[in-house]
């Protein structure tokens, strides 16, 4: 199933929201969206520019994600990119000394 994502510039998370409350915000909280299939609302740090939606496809139904959100299961929302949040903390901890 195709579902509406944002991913962080910074971080590199691809985050998307599985039901009508459910929000999301990446690994290094830069993007956040909320809304589900219901609407889309998305929030960012006013320090990241080039925020775009885009589409991902998930293995799952439209009640799978609305259950693995109800039930806080959380399975799916958030597909991690490991690499891109070492490099987020790298870059906020050296703003931090500046």
């Amino acid at each position: 199933m195709k579902v509406s994502a944002i991913k962080c510039p910074c971080c590199g998370d691809t985050i998307y929201s599985r039901a009508c409350h459910d929000y999301r915000s990446c690994s290094c909280f830069g993007v956040s969206i909320d809304g589900g299939f219901d609407y889309i609302k998305v929030s960012c740090d006013p320090k990241l520019s080039n925020i775009k939606l885009c589409s991902v496809n998930v293995d799952a139904t439209k009640d799978e994600l609305y259950t693995d959100w109800n039930q806080k299961k959380d399975k799916f929302g958030l597909i991690r990119n490991e690499n891109g949040v070492k490099r987020a903390v790298k870059t906020i901890r050296s703003e931090k000394k500046k």
